[in-house]
C-alpha cells in the first residue's frame, strides 16, 4: 500500500519487483508477502498497475511492490502507458528486486532493463526464478554477464531461495514496531467493466497512480492505496471491472472479477460507479445487489454526468429507483472525473455512510421506536403487536423484534418495518438487517 507523505505514519521502505513479462514476478511477490495477493496464471501481461503490500520479515518491516512485465512499448499503446507504471515504481522505490527465468535464460527485453537499471543509484538484487532443484542452479551462471552482481536462485513455485533473498533485504533496515493498525475507512471502488473507476481513483489521488485507458477490463488486481482527506483516513480499493458470469472467457478476467467480490467483502463502504449515459444495467443492479448482501454501505456514483443534457439529477435519480427501487435509500452523487464534478464530495458522503453503518441506538431511543412502530397504522391494521426490539451489531445495524405470531410478519411488512428504521435512526445507505423472533 502506498504512503503519502502527508499521513503521519513511519516511512518503510520500498522494495520495488520489474522483470520482463511471464518470469514469476508476481509469484515472488505473494511468496514474500505470504498470500495471493496478485493475480498468477501463465500468460503474460496479468499485472498492470503497481500493487503494494506492507509487510513485516523477522521483526523489521518495508513496502513491496509488484509492477507489471517490462516491454517494449509502441507511442500511444497500452504497453506504454504500463512502461510508466514500471518506471514509476522504480522510481518510488529504495531496492530493486529484478527477476529473470533461469528456464529461459537471458533475452533481449533482460538485457534493456539491465541496462536501465545500472544507470540507477539504488541498490538492485538480481533474481533468477524458475530454479527448481538444487541440479538447475548452474542455469544462474551465464546471468553475471548483465553486470548485476550475484543472482539469487530461487523457485516462487517451490519456495526455494526466498527466505535467504528476504533475510538479505532485510539487511540495514533497523527493527521496528508494527506497522501502524490505524483504522481507514476501507472503500471499495466497484462497477461494470468501463465506468471510470481508475479515472475516479486518480482524481482522488491527484496522480495517474493506476493506469487511465479506454479499453475495458484495464484494471485486473484489486490496489489498495492509503489516502487521507480532512484528517480522515481512506483504504481506498481500486477493483477490476465485474462481469456476469456468462460473458468471462478469460481467466483473467475471472480471476479479475474474484478479486472485486473479495474486495467488496472486505470494504466497510463501497462507492458503485455507473454509467451516466447506461444508466441501471443489469450488471451494475447485480454489483448494488451483492454489496447489500454484504451488509456494507453504499454509494452509487453517476460518472460522466458532464456529457449528459437536458436531464435534472432528481428525474435521474427517480429513473434509477424505477429500475431498482432500494436506490431511493441510497446516496446518488452525479460525478465527472474528467471536470472534477462532485468527485471529492464523494469522500464525504461515503464518510457520512460509514458513520452511519456504526450506529448504535441508545436505550431510550429503542424504546421510542418500538413504540411509535406499533402505534403506526400499518401495523395497527394487521393486529400486530411487537413485544420487544433490541439491537444485536452494527456494520451494518441489525435489529431483533420480538413478535406474538411469527406468520403474521409478510414480506410487506418487513420492508415497511425496515423503511420504518431508515426514517427513524438516518439510516440511507447502510443495510439493516432486521430478524424476527415469536415469543
Amino acid at each position: 500500500m502506498v504512503r503519502y507523505p502527508d499521513m503521519d505514519k513511519p516511512k518503510l521502505l520500498k522494495i520495488a519487483i520489474v522483470g520482463r513479462p511471464n518470469v514469476g514476478k508476481s509469484s515472488i511477490f505473494n511468496r514474500i508477502v505470504g498470500a495471493r495477493k496478485a493475480i498468477v496464471e501463465p500468460s503474460s501481461g496479468t499485472t498492470r498497475d503497481r500493487l503494494h503490500a506492507d509487510i513485516r520479515w523477522k521483526g523489521k518491516s518495508f513496502t513491496v511492490i509488484d509492477t507489471a512485465g517490462f516491454e517494449e512499448a509502441a507511442p500511444g499503446n497500452m504497453a506504454e502507458l504500463v512502461l510508466k507504471q514500471i518506471r514509476s515504481g522504480v522510481k518510488e522505490a529504495d531496492i530493486i528486486l529484478f527477476v529473470t527465468d533461469g528456464m529461459a535464460g537471458i533475452l533481449p527485453q533482460d538485457r534493456e532493463l539491465s541496462s536501465m537499471l545500472r544507470k540507477t543509484s539504488k541498490k538492485v538484487y538480481l533474481v533468477v526464478n524458475k530454479i527448481d532443484t538444487a541440479s538447475d542452479t548452474a542455469k544462474t551462471s551465464e546471468f553475471f554477464e548483465l553486470g548485476l552482481g550475484d543472482p539469487y536462485a530461487v523457485s516462487a513455485m517451490h519456495n526455494r531461495g526466498i527466505e535467504k533473498l528476504c533475510d538479505d533485504l532485510a539487511k540495514g533496515i533497523e527493527k521496528s514496531g508494527d506497522i501502524d493498525d490505524t483504522r481507514p475507512v476501507k472503500v471499495a471502488i466497484v462497477g461494470r467493466p468501463n465506468v471510470g473507476k481508475s479515472s475516479y481513483l486518480n482524481f482522488i489521488l491527484s496522480e495517474e497512480r493506476v493506469i487511465v485507458h479506454p479499453t475495458a477490463g484495464t484494471t485486473r488486481d484489486s490496489i489498495d492505496i492509503d489516502f487521507k482527506y480532512k484528517d480522515r483516513d481512506y483504504l481506498l480499493i481500486d477493483t477490476a471491472g465485474i462481469r456476469h458470469n456468462a460473458v468471462i472467457n478469460r481467466a483473467s478476467d475471472f480471476y479479475g472479477s474474484v478479486r472485486s467480490k473479495e474486495s467488496i467483502k472486505r470494504c466497510d463502504v463501497a462507492i458503485v460507479l455507473i454509467d451516466g449515459f447506461e444508466g441501471l444495467t443489469k450488471d451494475s443492479i447485480r454489483i448494488i445487489d451483492e454489496c447489500l448482501e454484504e451488509g456494507k454501505g453504499l454509494v452509487v456514483a453517476v460518472n460522466k454526468w458532464d456529457l449528459v443534457k437536458g436531464v435534472e439529477t432528481s428525474k435521474y435519480k427517480d429513473r434509477l429507483a424505477t429500475n431498482m427501487s432500494v436506490v431511493r435509500y441510497l446516496p446518488v452523487v452525479f460525478i465527472s472525473c474528467i471536470t472534477g464534478l462532485n468527485v471529492k464530495s464523494t469522500l464525504e458522503v461515503i464518510w457520512n455512510v460509514y458513520e452511519r453503518s456504526r450506529t448504535v441506538i441508545q436505550p431510550d431511543k429503542i424504546a421510542d421506536i418500538l413504540k411509535s412502530l406499533n402505534n403506526a397504522a400499518e401495523i395497527n391494521s394487521k393486529r400486530i403487536k411487537f413485544v420487544f426490539l433490541k439491537q444485536k451489531g452494527s456494520m451494518p445495524p441489525e435489529f431483533i423484534m420480538g413478535v406474538r405470531d411469527l406468520k403474521a410478519v409478510s414480506e410487506n411488512l418487513k420492508g415497511f418495518v425496515e423503511n420504518f428504521f431508515r426514517k427513524s435512526c438516518d439510516l440511507d445507505g447502510v443495510p439493516v438487517r432486521i430478524s424476527f423472533e415469536e415469543v
